[in-house]
């Protein structure tokens, strides 16, 4: 005699999913592959701005439109954007880096996808009347996502999760709410109506869940911590790494267009001493920034006075980023000094590497991590001198062969299939699962 659960689904909302490239995709991508081991099937609502996939309806994606994105379309034929991995897919108008998403990000609320909100919920309440759902769950950035789960949670009475992968009014990425006491005002009511409407509330780290704990004590007992990660299949086959002729440190990923207030100018400003001392490291050293920059950080880093040890590649492929990972001798993070919140995805994905990391940034999460696993150095992004010395040790310990080589057993907790597994568990709290017996 054998018990049987039978699979239940859930509906996944997140603006940002495949074809998009970026860590939300990421996180959502895993939870969503993973859940079936689990007995969960995830149906995910997400934008139509992007494109779509040609298998969406295999893989249960459903798409609605975002109202202030219906000029993508005028965008591509205008001005012929395209990006190095678009293929024909339309591209927004409403891109980060543009001018027209600069101004509504003053003027939107929360963010500047609040228009994708209407689609979503009629989108999402038709497939919640279609279909036998145990379970909303949705994730931010940008919280918009919640405001659409919220409205459906309404609709149905179902239980709901939500997902914060950065703070809303506490450290966000983008800190536009707080030039208006009037629009923070607005902003701290949406977030209290979505952090005391969800049955659970799931953070990254332990700092956002403090925070929420310390703001609404009465959710205490409902929040939860499932960290970001690395996905072991997405590492799988990789070179491992050789020591090579220099000294390579690698970047991957965006600067201050994941941050703001993220600059590498402490960074650079240690290389220009280091040059002046007429240091030895520079000789050997080979610095490598790999993903999307913006022309300021592109400019700094072409006018720098070590041009011969710094070099710029455009965004790579997911795989080809890891690839840089694995093959660096040590691996670079720069965070906003005064975000303590901050355990971005490419962390874990380098504690994967076995590679060590210097890391420029405040008494943040990813400090935390870092020397709890003794993965690397810590230094404030300002500190000049101390980048300076930390360099000098890397240095030290490539030349005498000395650099580890190898991943940290512990590191293994973070493998995304087992948080998946923390995610379907918290689920199991939520859904009445029944149980047929077969003999």
């Amino acid at each position: 005699m054998r018990t049987h659960r039978p699979e239940r689904s859930v509906l996944m909302v997140g603006y940002y999913y495949t074809p998009i490239e970026n860590p939300g995709t990421r996180r959502l991508g895993a939870f969503a592959r993973y859940l079936p081991q689990y007995g969960y099937r995830p149906v995910v609502l997400t934008t139509s701005s992007y494109g779509a996939c040609a298998d969406d309806d295999a893989r249960l994606i459903f798409r609605a439109p975002d109202i202030l994105d219906v000029g993508r379309w005028l965008a591509r034929r205008v001005y012929r954007a395209r990006s190095a991995d678009s293929g024909d897919r339309p591209l927004p108008i409403i891109t980060p880096d543009s001018r027209l998403s600069r101004v509504l990000e003053h003027v939107l609320i929360p963010d500047i996808h609040t228009g994708w909100v209407p689609g979503a919920v009629l989108r999402g309440r038709a497939l919640l009347r279609s279909g036998a759902f145990g379970v909303i769950f949705s994730s931010s950035p940008p919280p918009s996502a919640h405001l659409a789960a919220l409205a459906l949670k309404r609709m149905s009475g179902l239980p709901w999760v939500a997902d914060f992968r950065d703070g809303w009014t506490f450290e966000p990425p983008n800190p536009v709410m707080f030039t208006s006491p009037a629009r923070l005002r607005i902003e701290r009511t949406l977030e209290r109506a979505v952090v005391l409407s969800a049955d659970r509330i799931v953070t990254v780290n332990r700092v956002i869940a403090d925070d929420l704990r310390r703001r609404y004590p009465a959710t205490a007992g409902r929040i939860a911590v499932i960290s970001n990660g690395y996905d072991s299949a997405d590492i799988a086959g990789l070179q491992s790494y050789v020591k090579g002729a220099r000294l390579r440190i690698i970047h991957t990923g965006s600067l201050a267009y994941s941050r703001s207030q993220t600059t590498i100018n402490g960074f650079l400003a240690a290389l220009d001493r280091l040059h002046q001392q007429q240091s030895p490291v520079l000789a050997d050293l080979d610095v490598c920034f790999v993903g999307r920059l913006s022309a300021s950080e592109r400019d700094i880093l072409t006018r720098t006075g070590c041009q011969g040890c710094v070099t710029v590649e455009g965004p790579l492929s997911h795989r080809e980023a890891l690839q840089r990972q694995f093959s660096a001798d040590v691996l670079l993070l720069v965070t906003s000094a005064n975000a303590n919140s901050v355990t971005t995805s490419k962390l874990f994905e380098y504690l994967a590497s076995g590679r060590p990391v210097l890391a420029l940034t405040g008494r943040s999460a990813a400090a935390e991590l870092i020397e709890e696993l003794d993965a690397g150095i810590v230094v404030t992004p300002d500190d000049v001198e101390g980048i300076c010395r930390a360099l000098e040790w890397f240095h030290e310990r490539w030349r005498s062969n000395e650099l580890p080589t190898r991943v940290d057993p512990r590191v293994q907790r973070f493998d995304r299939r087992t948080l998946t597994g923390d995610l379907a568990r918290m689920f199991d709290t939520l859904v009445k699962v029944e149980t047929k017996e077969e003999l």
